[in-house]
């Protein structure tokens, strides 16, 4: 009897094995072929991944566009620590307008695991805001840029405001998306429309679980409560959006298992280190001139940073030129879940005033 249990038990763990292995062969065979779909191979293109030294650690980007002559968009992620390298496939059709530059910051996916968790301590907006100025100077000398194109994602708009009061001679213009304006402000409301949602879905298990935290948050954990039943309870693109990025992810070119996992938990170190001082960012007390042309596209259903929020912040602020545009039926996520349409935003309104500050001419 023991012998036929240990053959058993062979044969399972052969069975495993074989189906890892075949997995593995899998995913190796979809990276090459992802790979060679996103290959660029245009005559003055551009494709590459480096460490660049910001902030005293290395920090990873990548560099992609089909002419090195088309103006730099730098995108800086959320969270923070919420990298959004791993799925710059979606961004493909912007590189024949834009040489774009993803940049996994301090405490975040590939920088992450290069510095480990030490690295995190002591994150500071000013400090991260700081690191992108450098990796600003350093695109325009790499790239023979006279200006950079700032775009920010949620906790990337922080970053992007502060970038641009503090050197806006290096950008040709900002564009944020779920931009934030106050975050004492926002996380009260936010609150308690994940609650009218929940209680209009009689959710009641839900309600009570929301119940256990109020902002401002302290913890990594109590944040975590309410967002995780906001994403759950949100518009059907948002909730999708998790599953829909899970084949872009795992079959990500150059992105190993490792990568990945640091990819996916980086940003709960990220958020620890910076709660508290996130809880006081109010993007008015940097002063309403923007001295850059300034944008901000935001879903019209945004349950992270509401968009009326985002448009009281637009009003405030005074820039050379500005504009505000609101994606019906769109969340949070809209840079993500709607990347055609805000590429055609881009390039209809963000491209040529980056063009004409660039080179001091108009090119419609």
């Amino acid at each position: 009897m023991g012998r036929r249990i240990l053959r058993g038990l062979y044969a399972i763990a052969l069975i495993a094995v074989v189906g890892v292995a075949g997995f593995l062969l899998y995913r190796s065979w979809r990276q090459h072929q992802n790979a060679e779909r996103l290959a660029i191979h245009t005559p003055h293109g551009i494709q590459e991944t480096m460490f660049v030294p910001l902030g005293g650690i290395d920090q990873w980007i990548q560099i992609r566009g089909e002419d090195r002559n088309n103006p730099v968009l730098l995108f800086m992620h959320g969270g923070p620590g919420n990298s959004e390298s791993a799925i710059s496939a979606l961004f493909q059709p912007w590189e024949k307008y834009f040489t774009v530059v993803m940049w996994d910051q301090r405490c975040a996916s590939k920088t992450f695991e290069r510095n480990g968790a030490d690295s995190c301590k002591g994150m500071t907006i000013r400090g991260v805001a700081n690191e992108g100025v450098q990796l600003a100077e350093f695109l325009r000398k790499h790239l023979h840029h006279r200006k950079i194109i700032a775009l920010g994602h949620s906790w990337g708009t922080i970053i992007g405001v502060q970038m641009i009061h503090d050197r806006p001679d290096l950008f040709s213009a900002y564009v944020g998306t779920g931009q934030v304006m106050s975050v004492a402000e926002k996380e009260p409301v936010i609150y308690a429309r994940t609650m009218a949602r929940l209680e209009a879905a009689h959710a009641d298990r839900d309600i009570a679980k929301l119940k256990t935290v109020y902002p401002p948050y302290h913890t990594r954990e109590a944040i975590g409560i309410e967002r995780d039943l906001s994403d759950e309870y949100d518009i059907r693109p948002e909730r999708n959006l998790r599953n829909d990025l899970t084949e872009t992810v795992l079959f990500a070119p150059d992105w190993s298992l490792l990568d990945i996992y640091y990819f996916l938990n980086s940003g709960d170190y990220a958020e620890s280190a910076s709660i508290n001082e996130v809880n006081h960012f109010d993007a008015r007390n940097l002063g309403p001139d923007l001295k850059v042309p300034s944008f901000i596209f935001n879903g019209a259903e945004d349950a992270i940073t509401p968009t009326d929020h985002a448009k009281r912040y637009f009003d405030f602020v005074r820039a050379p030129h500005k504009a505000f545009v609101s994606f019906p039926n769109a969340g949070h996520s809209a840079v993500l879940t709607e990347p055609d349409t805000f590429l055609h935003e881009l390039v209809t309104r963000v491209r040529p005033i980056a063009i004409q500050n660039e080179t001091g001419a108009s090119h419609g």
